[in-house]
């Protein structure tokens, strides 16, 4: 999945609270969005275009011939469809929504077919479980908390019967600047995901510190580890570049572009 997040930017985790809708008009009549996104790399680099109608996110074309296609329902994003280089499909995602929130989404691979089902306890509380197969008993549930359109906390709880049981628990700290998909008509409510370098909500990701803690046949588990972001931003406050970089010592470098669309 960790392919799907990075290249796709993340369309599967976050919100919903309703002071995360997608209307914030900067300009009269004119909103800023993210152009192009350049993954910096000593390989090469990897330049990644957004095209729009209006506000509505319509694809993402990568120029080593990646691509997402986007489509919505009103205003809710109701799938997505990313094909590999060759033009193959590499995997579909359908989402449904129930009170304006996301309620369920449908992963289509190849060879594999599983749901998510979105359960929201209020505003600022979403908890998630899938339908992968897992033994009986076992369970395998995240809980995601929010303040002021941003996430905060997650959790996730994970019991697999006389192999594990692991609970992990991330703390995630924001700046006060622009997030560059805040604009994008339906874009944060179908994210849920901040395992992904870039997770749209009101804004910006600077660190997220995790700890885990359970056991593991017998013995016992503690892991603690974290991931920092960061950003230069530009006259608008949006980020203009990104640095993010983990405890296991990696890193991984990105550029934005924007654009003023006119609505």
């Amino acid at each position: 999945m960790k392919i799907f997040f990075s290249y796709f930017f993340i369309f599967c985790f976050l919100v919903g609270c309703s002071n995360r809708d997608e209307d914030s008009i900067e300009n009269g009549n004119s909103l800023t969005l993210p152009k192009t996104r350049t993954t910096i790399s000593s390989l090469g680099n990897i330049v990644s275009e957004y095209k729009y109608d209006g506000n509505k996110l319509t694809s993402i074309i990568s120029d080593n011939g990646r691509k997402s296609i986007i489509s919505y329902t009103g205003n809710f994003i109701t799938k997505t469809t990313t094909y590999d280089s060759s033009g193959e499909v590499e995997y579909e995602v359908s989402y449904e929504y129930a009170n304006n929130k996301l309620s369920k989404a449908n992963y289509k691979f190849t060879f594999l077919e599983y749901n998510i089902f979105y359960t929201w306890v209020d505003d600022n509380h979403v908890y998630f479980v899938d339908d992968k197969y897992m033994p009986e008993n076992a369970i395998n549930k995240t809980d995601i908390y929010f303040s002021n359109g941003n996430v905060v906390k997650s959790t996730n709880h994970t019991y697999y019967p006389n192999y594990y049981t692991i609970d992990k628990v991330e703390i995630v700290k924001n700046d006060s600047k622009n997030n560059p998909f805040k604009n994008i008509e339906g874009y944060s409510l179908i994210a849920f995901d901040i395992s992904s370098d870039f997770f749209p909500q009101t804004n910006n990701i600077t660190k997220i510190t995790s700890s885990r803690e359970g056991n593991v046949n017998g013995e016992p588990l503690i892991e603690n580890y974290f991931r920092t972001f960061e950003l230069t931003y530009n006259t608008k406050n949006f980020p203009q570049t990104y640095i993010v970089s983990d405890s296991y010592g990696n890193s991984y470098n990105y550029e934005f572009s924007y654009f003023e669309q006119n609505l």
